[in-house]
């Protein structure tokens, strides 16, 4: 088969783009390239030069393509329209134009943050979608458009991963370079508010196994990790595996939200992008878990690698390529 990926120079792309060069089922693999190749550098794939505005490049993608697997998106913009743009739009024109190149089966990333934080229980892919930021909102919206532009005979698969982590990761790392210099940032008591995590092995194979349903229409999966997971629990791994301590510093839920209005009003003045916003803020307060009992039933995923494991290599990563 051939693929064809938007997304694949970043972090989940990049792991995604070596699994399909790995795989005996794909005889060949397209990337588009905006500009840098990144983390697929010296790999052999076809790259197709341009991005998700440039029509031409997407088409000549598709063309003749088995599988497109759309993981390019953005995750951080000022304002809702850039999020718009990049997110839903762009996911529109990649679903319209495979429709017209015959390629019937599509495998698009969105985020639990599209669902809206849990209550208690883990989200389920039947609840209504609930999403508290402009990140989610632009997801939200992009799915709603998927089922609105799918026609009979396509066959799409919606990936919904919570927290991704693993190495080239560089959000969730901020974590552990804090935790290297001693300092460990916990929102809350530490073992509420609850989350669920993927390893990007897992997601990695969770999306390889959306690819392989081949039933119409638009079917929608949590792809995580095992249970889910306090910060005090993150923190005792970490611990273990980087084999030093750090300082725990408990943050109240509303010592959160004051912090992050004015980190915002700070970079604004100085013309830059929040590390944390109000928004960013909101979302850290909150639970985030999501079930995965429909991707096991019906693509037959099990997560492999446990938090333990995750983090151990994560680290590792980070230490071999002096992150840490």
């Amino acid at each position: 088969m051939k693929a064809f990926v938007t997304g694949g120079t970043g972090f989940i792309g990049s792991h995604l783009v070596e699994a399909l060069l790995k795989s005996k089922e794909y005889s060949e693999v397209r990337c588009l390239v905006r500009s840098q190749e990144k983390w697929l550098s010296g790999y052999d794939f076809k790259k197709i030069s341009g991005d998700l505005q440039d029509l031409q490049a997407l088409s000549e993608g598709l063309e003749g393509a088995d599988v497109v697997f759309h993981i390019a998106a953005i995750v951080k913009a000022p304002t809702k329209k850039e999020f718009t743009h990049a997110n839903v739009d762009a996911t529109e024109n990649i679903v319209r134009l495979a429709q017209k190149k015959g390629v019937k089966n599509m495998v698009i990333l969105s985020s639990l943050a599209a669902a809206g934080p849990s209550n208690g229980s883990p989200k389920t892919e039947t609840e209504p979608m609930n999403p508290v930021s402009m990140y989610g909102e632009s997801k939200k919206e992009m799915e709603v458009k998927i089922h609105k532009a799918s026609q009979k005979t396509d066959s799409i698969k919606i990936v919904r991963p919570p927290a991704v982590y693993g190495p080239r990761e560089d959000q969730i790392y901020s974590f552990f370079k804090s935790f290297s210099k001693g300092i460990c940032p916990i929102v809350g008591d530490g073992n509420n508010p609850r989350l669920s995590m993927v390893y990007v092995g897992d997601l990695v194979n969770g999306i390889l196994k959306a690819a392989q349903k081949s039933d119409s229409g638009v079917h929608t999966y949590f792809i995580s990790g095992e249970g889910t997971h306090s910060w005090n629990e993150i923190r005792g791994i970490t611990s273990k595996v980087m084999g030093k301590k750090a300082l725990a510093i408990k943050i109240k839920p509303k010592l959160v939200k004051k912090a992050a209005a004015v980190i915002e009003n700070v970079a604004s003045l100085l013309g830059k992008y929040p590390v944390v916003n109000k928004e960013k803020a909101n979302e850290l307060i909150l639970e985030w878990t999501c079930s995965t009992e429909k991707a096991q039933k019906e693509l037959g995923y099990t997560p492999e690698v446990s938090l333990a494991e995750g983090i151990s290599r994560t680290i590792h990563w980070y230490k071999m390529h002096n992150w840490l």
